[in-house]
Formats: structure tokens, sequence, C-alpha cells
């Protein structure tokens, strides 16, 4: 009696795990095999209404009754979607914060559907499809310093929302910075001595997919330092033009000249290691600290 039971349970315990093809569905299939096949593994065909609150998620859930289509075999008797409807058949199901957005989206209008980046029939990648349009993007993932994207180790959602309608980049936060804390939040801060670009916007030092330079910086180093400090202090020499602020005294290089060719030869980062910011003051140079190099 025992063994009966254990049986019984078993069995129910294994059509519910693994939905098959049935009723209307099953009718579907007779006709539609290739179809069918490829949805075998596809959500619609893992998941049962109860799941979903008695919603009909098989074929007629989008294609409506279709017995009329099979008596006559006529597909317009049969929901096929105008161009646009797709995406309205999606959303009645698909009703979550961000894809409620859709309609708002950038990609909604720029005249995109669910069915571009989705396939209703079978099982696949839908970010696969991302370099489809962004091909540009894709290509700065083959630079020698990326974000680990082809390595599968990231995908393009951990930055971009594709269903979001608030945001024109797509972007999960709005503020660039708070974004990139999500994954770099030693740099984050609040550092009693910070340093201005990293608090304004990560985008002033670091390219976003990839870069030539280390660290996804936008130049190597000492050049991107340079871009904002002036190198005329380590190099020895005086500029007329910009005065030079070293805890409020000149202060002369001993290297001379010669220092020019440590100046653009050595990285910045090998004495001001903290760039990010830091909590403990510069005690190397009488710069009030503010030299960031512990």
């Amino acid at each position: 009696m025992k063994r009966s039971i254990l049986l019984a349970l078993v069995a129910v315990a294994c059509v519910i795990a693994v939905p098959a093809f049935a009723g209307d569905d099953a009718m579907c299939a007779q006709c539609h095999d290739e179809v069918a096949a490829g949805m075998k593994n596809q959500i619609h065909m893992r998941i049962h209404s109860f799941e979903v609150y008695g919603r009909d998620v098989g074929c007629t859930g989008c294609h409506g009754d279709g017995e009329a289509h099979m008596e006559e075999g006529d597909a317009s008797l049969i929901n096929t979607f105008a161009d646009g409807e797709d995406s309205q058949a999606c959303i009645d199901c698909h009703q979550n914060k961000n894809q409620a957005e859709w309609a708002a989206s950038t990609h909604a209008m720029e005249g995109l559907a669910c069915t571009d980046c989705h396939n209703i029939h079978s099982r696949n990648n839908p970010l696969d499809s991302c370099k489809s349009c962004h091909m540009e993007v894709y290509v700065e993932f083959e630079l020698p310093n990326h974000h680990p994207v082809r390595e599968g180790k990231m995908t393009c959602a951990d930055c971009h929302d594709p269903h979001l309608g608030t945001e024109a980049q797509l972007r999960t936060h709005t503020r660039v910075n708070d974004l990139c804390y999500d994954c770099h939040q030693d740099k984050e801060g609040p550092f009693i001595f910070e340093h201005e670009p990293v608090v304004e916007d990560c985008r002033l030092c670091h390219l976003p997919h990839g870069s030539v330079a280390e660290g996804l910086l936008t130049a190597g180093e000492p050049m991107l330092c340079y871009q904002c400090h002036e190198m005329h202090f380590h190099a020895g020499l005086k500029s007329p033009d910009v005065p030079i602020d070293v805890g409020g005294t000149e202060r002369e290089n001993p290297w001379g000249i010669d220092g020019m060719t440590v100046a653009f030869t050595s990285k910045c980062s090998q004495c001001h290691s903290q760039i990010h910011g830091t909590d403990l003051p510069s005690q190397t140079v009488s710069s009030g600290g503010h030299g960031m190099v512990r």
C-alpha cells in the first residue's frame, strides 16, 4: 500500500515538474511541430497556470481560441499580431515595474518590439541581441582592457535595463557614479581628502566599456593626470601663467631639467597611490594633506 502511494506521488510530481503539451496546445503541436519542438524548453511551456494566477500561458494565451482556425485552416482566424501589437500582448502578463515602463523606454521610442530581442517560440538569451544594434559597443569589449562581458562574467543588463523608461541610456541608476559603486564600493568614500573628478563623474577618467589604457582609463598615465595637473613641479620647471600650489611654498625638484624625463616616463600612481581618495594625510609633500599618497 505504502509503495503504491509513493509511486503515485512520484508520478504526480513528475507531471508538475515537467509540463507537456496538453489540451489546446497539443492540438496546435499536431500541425506546428517545428514550433512545438522549439518550445519544449521555453519558459511559457515550463510553467503551470496556477503559478501565474490562472493565466493561460500556452498557445491560446497569446493567439486566442484556435478552434475556428483548425476547422477552416485560415491563419487570419487566430491572432497573428500586427506590427506593434505583440509587445502589448507581452505586457498584458509581464507587469513588473520596469517592464510596465516599456512604452516610455528609448527602445520602444525607436520602434523596437519585444520580439526584436526575445524569441517567443524558442529558448534564447535576449541579451545576445544587443550586439545587433550596438556593435560599436561590442567592438570596445575587444580592446585590451574591458569589462568582462565577452568572458561571460558580466552582461549588458548589469548596467543597463532594456525595459526602463526613466533614463535615456537605460542605465540602472540615473547617476553614473552610483552605477559604478554597485561593484566598486571601495572607491565611493566619503574620504577626508577627496579627488574632485572622482566625486563628480567616474567617466572623467574612465571609459565604461573598453580602453587601450589600463584600468579602463581614458588615457594612460601620466598623460591623463596632466590634463588637469601641471607636471612642471616634478620636472623642475615653473609656469609663469599657472601658480604652483605646493603647501604655499615654491618647491624645486632636485632633478632639475632631467626631471622632465621622469615626469613623462613615471606613473603618477607610483607615489599618489590612493587616487580615488584617502583618510590619511600626505606625509611626503607639504600640500595640506591633499597629496593622496597613502
